[in-house]
């Protein structure tokens, strides 16, 4: 399974194409960058995805490279009742703002 890990790519000439931080319940984020042809979750030092506690975090642990596009993605929960219409897809996809982003 490919990897990155933020202290491998917090380097000034870095160019990542896409950063996406996935949003889930109870303010957990993860980090899914797409650097060098790979796309891949941050992990941390157990090889496990890298859990952050806010976008700002995120930011912060990538503010040294180059940062070309970022999104904040966020699938609701709330279409899953029982007895309702079939589930679609609800994802949020919102650009941001990353200073040093071209």
């Amino acid at each position: 399974m490919p990897y990155h890990r933020a202290e491998h790519l917090n380097h000034q000439d870095v160019r990542i194409n896409e950063l996406t931080i996935h949003s889930f319940e109870m303010g957990v984020y993860l980090a899914e960058v797409d650097y060098d042809g790979r796309k891949a979750f941050l992990v941390d030092n157990e090889n496990k995805p890298q859990r952050f506690n806010s976008v700002e975090q995120v930011k912060q642990a990538l503010d040294r490279c180059t940062i070309y596009q970022a999104y904040l993605v966020h699938q609701s929960a709330y279409d899953e009742m029982c007895g309702g219409p079939e589930k679609v897809d609800n994802t949020l996809k919102v650009p941001l703002f990353v200073p040093g982003a071209v």
